[in-house]
């Protein structure tokens, strides 16, 4: 989530980033040199989060405790690290709880920072991020999958460019829990299971084979887990194939149970080791593979290049942002200019209402440029269709929380303050929504001659506006809507105050 609010923070040569995923949460800790990543740490604790998933959306108090107590102690690392410096992100579990704030709310308070909710989307892209940095691209189109607890990431990419992300509704946790939770394995429950997947990858794998790739990737822990079981059993020297995953399913079969000894097999995976083995036997069998090879980097990998290239700027949220308003047909003149305006405010007043230049920046110029989007729907309330638009498309990059700061910025850029649809417990949030609408105001129409010095000062919710009074007389348009938004202001407590000088 976007930091706004300005405070001192040391220089840092760390990183850091933590994946709560449905089956295990996992940190790492690296340090960068000379543009290389060194790893520093590495944790991993298996909490089973998905097995907490109740059928009402709630999240079962002991997979909570148990949760909880695994990120008190990645906290007891991580405190030290300046916020910039860490990503922490929740995936399938976290996206499905009907409530999450709760416990976001608990585990930031262990962690000492932000927890992001990304989606199925922005995982995929991590995830490829990730491998594509420990695996030399090949010429041609490469597959990658990685099979979580609760989903499943299928992307087919370019050298370091993901082309195509799905992520579905199936992992590790989630095939366990459904078919084998009484810890038996038989028949017709490996059938319903394996069926079940290959329903799931239907909708989507034709697109998938008619790209067509040269190179099969597989990241994460299942997918690692089986590769060190086909090379302990001697069946490949850790190339999994779909021969070797009907051995797998055929020991469990042979057993009837899910607690089995395998070589190669540690006591933390046996649990879910199945419903892995299951899972990718579907994507065998539905994408027509022939083997795979398991790379050793993935989300939380993805998550460290990802948060290297935010602090050297090379954010791919901008791009994703300048994607969004080219797709809707933005004017980007106006935008830019829009953006260029607020901007200025922004400097005159960050320092008197707290705000820190970097993530401020960020989002009020994202938002200069997204604010017109809707208006490629309908001219009528097009604030509305831009939120909605903001909040609900796959912006690479951005987390939920990220797209909900923007799209509350959109809404709230004309007309009355939207104060059932804003929080305006964040400040921070609504002085940046105050500085969009003034610099929406200034670039209403176009205005030839340009636009004249403003200054702008602010004590807490006084605003006093300073501008030429002969440019104010020669632009009553302006005028009139500044004096409206005086009123508009006013609905929240903020008195805006008109000067000329």
């Amino acid at each position: 989530m976007f930091n706004l609010s300005s405070s001192p923070e040391a220089a840092a040569s760390h990183i850091a980033a933590v994946d709560l995923g449905s089956n295990s949460f996992h940190m790492i800790v690296a340090r960068w040199d000379n543009g290389q990543l060194t790893l520093l740490d590495r944790l991993r604790e298996p909490v089973r989060l998905g097995f907490g998933l109740q059928a009402d959306g709630s999240l079962s108090r002991d997979a909570s405790e148990r949760a909880l107590a695994c990120l008190e102690r990645f906290g007891e690392c991580l405190r030290a690290y300046p916020s910039r410096s860490v990503r922490i992100v929740g995936t399938k579990t976290l996206r499905s709880i009907n409530d999450a704030g709760e416990f976001i709310a608990a585990a930031e308070a262990r962690l000492g920072h932000p927890v992001e909710i990304i989606s199925g989307d922005e995982e995929a892209r991590l995830i490829y991020l990730g491998v594509a940095q420990a695996i030399a691209p090949t010429q041609g189109n490469r597959i990658v999958m990685d099979i979580g607890g609760g989903s499943t990431e299928v992307i087919l990419g370019e050298g370091m460019t993901p082309r195509l992300k799905e992520s579905l509704n199936m992992g590790c946790v989630a095939i366990t829990k459904q078919f084998f939770s009484d810890g038996k394995v038989s028949e017709k429950a490996v059938t319903k299971a394996l069926i079940a997947c290959l329903q799931e990858l239907q909708p989507v794998k034709d697109e998938f084979i008619e790209r067509g790739w040269q190179q099969v990737l597989g990241a994460s822990g299942s997918i690692k887990a089986v590769a060190k079981v086909c090379e302990a059993n001697a069946w490949s020297d850790g190339i999994i194939t779909a021969a070797s995953l009907d051995k797998i399913i055929a020991r469990y079969l042979d057993q009837g149970k899910l607690d089995l000894d395998m070589p190669g097999l540690s006591d933390d995976r046996k649990p879910v080791f199945l419903g892995g083995a299951i899972v990718l036997r579907a994507l065998f069998e539905a994408l027509q593979l022939k083997e795979m090879i398991a790379a050793d980097w993935a989300l939380r990998e993805g998550l460290l290049f990802d948060q290297k290239g935010r602090l050297e700027n090379h954010d791919i949220r901008q791009a994703s942002v300048d994607a969004l308003a080219q797709r809707f047909h933005v004017n980007m003149e106006k935008a830019a200019a829009v953006e260029q305006t607020a901007l200025h405010l922004l400097a005159q007043v960050a320092s008197a209402w707290q705000l820190t230049a970097r993530d401020a920046n960020k989002l009020l110029g994202w938002a200069a440029r997204l604010y017109q989007v809707g208006l490629d729907i309908a001219h009528n309330d097009y604030h509305k269709h831009s939120a909605y638009i903001v909040q609900n498309v796959d912006l690479a990059g951005c987390s939920r929380a990220e797209q909900s700061q923007l799209a509350a910025l959109v809404l709230a850029h004309r007309k009355r303050f939207p104060a059932k649809n804003f929080p305006l417990d964040n400040n921070d949030l609504v002085h940046l929504a105050i500085l969009l609408r003034l610099a929406a105001i200034f670039h209403r129409g176009r205005i030839k001659d340009g636009l004249p010095e403003i200054a702008l000062q602010v004590e807490h919710k006084k605003i006093h506006l300073l501008l030429p009074q002969t440019w104010l007389q020669q632009h009553p348009l302006t005028q009139a809507d500044l004096e409206t938004e005086q009123r508009h202001l006013g609905d929240i407590g903020y008195r805006l105050e008109i000067a000329g000088h």
